[in-house]
């Protein structure tokens, strides 16, 4: 107290400390102040605790956060939705276009046959309405029956029936009853063969007639895409000759301030270039389309008929 601290030495003696030196007592008392004013100078782990407002705008960001992931989540779903609806009405439209087209291929091929099928019909009934005028002549002709009575009468027996004269008739009767079963059976034949190759003209013609009605939708196809091809072309024709006619009226500015007649005439020389192929190209796609429709046309013309007979049947 009076400029001299007395402490207790290992033997147990007091001894005095020269003035101004702490004891140790004072030194961990002044050790817990320090600690207490600056926290953390000693501990390189410690984390100052943040302020109320650094809290509030980490709780912003969070939940900003996580709505944006929830909307982002929710339009990829929807996205995924959309686009798994486009597949599937695609593939709706492929299959819709597949049966438009066999439906018009079935309607193309029997029209065709109908019309051929028509045609024999009506070559039918002619050369039956043939045999059946001519059967009616026939009839009504009394000179021949007139004369096929006479040649009765001349080789007929005279003075009652000779038993002769039957045995023959019975013989010329058998023969020709022999005669009509050898010509029905050669008919039968015949008749046979004629439908066989009837029929395998009908598969050919069937055959010919599907290539003939793809190849017709095949062409209108194509003409109708030249035909959309030809809306677009026109479309941007149309845009560039405005371009033009806007470059020319440019020109015609530029001519009244600085452009050179030099220069006017090379520009004006490049703009009708321009023109020139575009109306070549358009003159191309007239004549494409043109031939597309006369190739049509041509196809469309008479169908082919199925060969007959004499008596007009196939």
């Amino acid at each position: 107290m009076f400029g001299k601290v007395f402490k207790k030495t290992e033997d147990g003696n007091a001894a005095a400390a020269p003035a101004g030196t702490p004891s140790p007592s004072d030194t961990t008392s002044l050790g817990g102040v320090a600690a207490a004013t600056t926290p953390g100078a000693s501990d390189p782990d410690f984390v100052p605790p943040p302020d109320a407002v650094s809290l509030v705008q980490q709780d912003i960001e969070e939940g900003t956060r996580g709505d944006l992931e929830k909307q982002v989540r929710e339009k990829d779903a929807n996205i995924s939705s959309l686009e798994k609806h486009r597949l599937e009405k695609h593939q709706e439209l492929a299959a819709l276009q597949k049966e438009l087209e066999e439906e018009r291929l079935r309607q193309m091929k029997e029209s065709i046959l109908h019309r051929i099928e028509v045609e024999r019909l009506k070559r039918q009934t002619k050369a039956v309405e043939e045999r059946l005028e001519a059967l009616e002549k026939d009839m009504q002709d009394k000179d021949a029956i007139y004369e096929y009575a006479n040649l009765i009468k001349g080789v007929a027996p005279k003075g009652g029936v000779d038993s002769q004269y039957v045995m023959k008739l019975q013989s010329q009767l058998a023969k020709a009853v022999k005669k009509m079963d050898a010509t029905a059976h050669q008919m039968a034949q015949v008749e046979q063969s004629c439908e066989e190759v009837v029929n395998s003209l009908k598969k050919e013609i069937s055959e010919i007639v599907e290539d003939r009605c793809r190849t017709e939708l095949e062409l209108r196809k194509q003409l109708e895409l030249l035909e959309e091809q030809k809306e677009e072309m026109q479309a941007e024709y149309d845009d560039r000759i405005k371009e033009n006619q806007k470059e020319l009226e440019r020109l015609k500015e530029k001519v009244s301030v600085e452009t050179s007649v030099a220069d006017l005439e090379k520009e004006l020389e490049e703009t009708e270039q321009k023109l020139e192929q575009l109306n070549n190209i358009h003159e191309m796609q007239e004549r494409t389309i043109e031939e597309l429709k006369e190739t049509l046309e041509n196809g469309g013309g008479e169908a082919p008929s199925t060969p007959t007979d004499e008596n007009g049947e196939e």
